[in-house]
């Protein structure tokens, strides 16, 4: 229970520091006042939730759904629809998230779908066309399509690589397999045996004719055995000196003896030379004619067994060709150099490197030829390891730059495509989970089928209006949504539904919320704000005698000595203020209090009624009270304003025609009071049907004190004939 308001912190109210407040509290004032303020004040200083229920318009208890063609009823369930509300805008933010990721993971599938065509075609034309042209069999089961093809390439990735030493090239693997085909063994080639005597040759070279002369004539003094001899008179010998041993003088006759006798040692020795060199030359001929013979009969061999064979040795055999050529040329150029040494160490070489060459690719050769001979003997095991060769070869050829390229454009969609996904899944499951969210708060909406029965019941007593609330024959999982129907039986649109009926439906659910709460025998407070709101006679007759009641049960309960049910209403309706105010006896009472909100230019005032003269009975009996306090007040705009109301009514009440405004209007200006007369003539004018503008509203009153304006109004009344009703209603003496 509140037992004192505190209004110093409301800006709204002055001259108000707190009110006492009692067990029923009648509350008017017209709008703009702060009646919904001052409900407002009540509920948040009472603080008790629990014990206090509020009518402060129907939006607190009902809500159209045009969707579902129902009313949701409940203070709780329209909680829960206000949660509902607030995540489903939520959830279109996400849903429309949610459309756009879909869109474009649909537009990254159809990159990455494109990316994988791309690459499948490039290793269909590029991989699976190369080796099924050379290995068909090899391939066998590798094709069928695209899509397959790729798939299996993909697998070649796990398999473990083959030694490098072990990998052969696509020309061995299809020799390989033309000898396992042919399943036949082939002869081993016979080598080349070279019988040239380099070391003769190389003697030869280093040998001059000077050496070969001398070594003959000394060849000659030794078979003569004058080696002493000539060893002992050579000291003694000289040109153009007499012989030693026999005085006479040497002379050109003696040389040319001399001479004569060497010239046959000369000779001789020159035949010699030459016939070295010719048996050089014979022997590097005798081994061209040898290598060329071999030649021949390797490649018959090769065209009947191996045909790869004469290209293998080839270049070899050509290079030793070569060499001898240059050996020869080399042996026959001593014969113009006969008296100089010529070295021919890196001829010789280049030979000898020349035949190990040859001999080396002979034994390779062989050792194929041998190989291969096993890979007859053993066909499917050899088939077996070609096929892990071939395989290979396509393994590494996928990591190759061209197909690298496009497994790395697929692999780049395809990593877009997975953030897309993640991302659309992402957005899938929050509106999954603002979905099962929403169907739990939905699933928590109450049944109000005990307050819709009350309601019905009262609703059946307004007569030829009547309507009633049904539970909607779908959607019957979803508690507190109802349809309308109508006297007819037939179902009512809710868009049909008048602000009125929406009002009382509201009210009715508010009075069962009250009754409920009564019940359950704790202390309540009530605090009903402007409850008519577009309600015809009847609507308004039913919520006026069941708050008349209510007000009844207030007394009862409270009189019992134990204070259990506060009131408030608040209300800016005279009549129903008054019919309320007639039902409670005596409402100025300390059980019973009135209050009035009133309107001032600085902010609302309230004023506590203590009896009847101070009370509205009508609302032009309301307007001479409003005025009479602006008077006492001093507040001239506001009294100014509502003696232009009092005016107005006075004359349409009365039927005036504009020419018995004109008379008046005369009378007011032959008077000799020029001020009393300044100030009726702008009240006569304001009088006009819609002839007040807003300079007339906004008159500077400074000039004038309220009494002075209070006597031109009574001149004015006693112009129009109204000098008694202005005296009945302005109670006190103004002068």
């Amino acid at each position: 229970m509140l037992n004192l308001l505190n209004l110093k912190d409301i800006p709204l109210f002055v001259n108000n520091s707190s009110i006492e407040l009692t067990d029923t509290n009648m509350v008017y004032g017209k709008n703009g006042t702060g009646k919904s303020t001052m409900a407002k004040a009540i509920a948040q200083q009472l603080n008790d939730p629990d014990h206090c229920v509020i009518f402060d318009g129907m939006e607190r208890f009902i809500r159209e759904d045009k969707q579902l063609n129902a009313i949701l009823l409940g203070t709780k369930n329209l909680e829960i629809e206000k949660k509902i509300t607030e995540i489903t805008i939520s959830r279109v933010e996400i849903q429309t998230a949610l459309e756009y990721s879909s869109k474009t993971l649909e537009k990254q599938q159809k990159n990455f779908d494109a990316a994988v065509q791309q690459y499948q075609d490039f290793v269909w034309d590029n991989i699976y066309r190369h080796f099924h042209d050379k290995f068909p069999e090899d391939l066998s089961g590798w094709g069928g399509s695209k899509k397959i093809f790729a798939e299996k390439l993909k697998q070649l990735g796990n398999n473990q690589p083959i030694e490098s030493a072990s990998q052969q090239s696509e020309e061995d693997i299809l020799s390989k397999h033309n000898l396992i085909q042919a399943g036949v063994s082939l002869d081993r080639f016979v080598g080349f045996s070279s019988t040239l005597d380099t070391e003769k040759i190389k003697e030869v070279m280093v040998k001059t004719l000077s050496n070969v002369a001398k070594s003959e004539i000394a060849n000659k003094i030794s078979a003569r055995k004058l080696e002493g001899w000539v060893r002992q008179g050579q000291k003694y010998l000289g040109p153009n000196k007499p012989c030693p041993f026999c005085g006479q003088e040497i002379t050109q006759v003696h040389y040319d003896i001399l001479e004569a006798g060497f010239s046959e040692i000369i000779d001789s020795a020159y035949n010699n030379f030459q016939n070295d060199i010719d048996t050089s030359l014979n022997g590097i001929q005798q081994m061209q004619y040898q290598l060329q013979t071999w030649q021949e009969n390797t490649e018959m061999q090769s065209e009947k067994s191996d045909t790869t064979f004469k290209v293998a040795v080839s270049k070899e055999v050509a290079s030793v060709k070569t060499v001898l050529k240059l050996l020869s040329k080399t042996v026959e150029s001593k014969r113009k150099n006969a008296q100089q040494p010529i070295e021919i160490d890196d001829v010789l070489n280049s030979l000898n490197l020349a035949l190990e060459e040859l001999s080396s690719k002979i034994k390779e050769v062989n050792e194929k030829i041998s190989t291969n001979n096993q890979l007859v003997a053993n066909a499917t095991e050899s088939k077996e390891k070609l096929h892990a060769n071939v395989l290979e070869l396509m393994r590494i050829r996928c990591g190759q730059s061209d197909v690298r390229a496009c497994q790395s454009n697929v692999k780049g969609f395809q990593n877009s495509l997975r953030d897309a996904k993640n991302d659309k899944n992402e957005k899938l499951m929050a509106v999954n989970n603002i979905d099962t969210e929403m169907a739990m708060l939905k699933a928590q909406t109450q049944s109000e089928e005990e307050a819709v029965n009350r309601i019905n019941y009262l609703l059946g007593l307004l007569d030829n209006k009547r309507f009633k609330l049904m539970l909607p024959a779908t959607n019957k999982e979803v508690s507190g949504y109802y349809t309308i129907e109508g006297q007819d039986g037939e179902q009512r649109t809710v868009s049909e539904l008048s602000t009125g009926e929406e009002n009382l439906i509201a009210f009715l659910y508010f009075f069962y919320l009250v009754e409920a709460k009564l019940s359950d025998g704790a202390p309540v407070t009530v605090v009903i704000d402007d409850p008519v709101t577009s309600n015809d006679d009847q609507s308004m007759f039913l919520i006026v005698t069941m708050i008349q009641n209510l007000l009844f049960k207030s007394k009862e309960l409270n009189t019992r000595g134990n204070r259990r049910l506060q009131i408030f209403v608040l209300t800016h309706n005279s009549s129903f203020y008054i019919n309320l105010k007639e039902w409670t006896q005596n409402p100025y009472t300390k059980t019973n209090r009135s209050f009035h909100l009133l309107s001032t230019p600085n902010g609302s005032t309230i004023k506590e009624i203590t009896k009847k003269e101070e009370d509205i009975i009508n609302n032009y009996d309301e307007l001479w009270r409003e005025a009479r306090f602006s008077f006492d007040e001093n507040q001239k705009q506001a009294l100014w304003n509502q003696i232009r109301r009092i005016l107005e009514t006075y004359v349409k009440f009365n039927n005036w025609s504009g020419s018995l405004e004109k008379a008046v209007r005369n009378k007011i200006i032959s008077t000799n009071d020029n001020e009393r007369k300044l100030i009726a003539l702008q009240l006569v004018k304001i009088t006009q049907a819609n002839s007040h503008s807003i300079d007339d509203l906004m008159q500077d009153l400074s000039p004038w004190s309220k009494e002075q304006i209070c006597d031109a109004f009574k001149f004015v009344m006693e112009t129009l004939g109204g000098g008694e009703h202005f005296e009945a209603h302005w109670s006190e003496d103004v002068d």
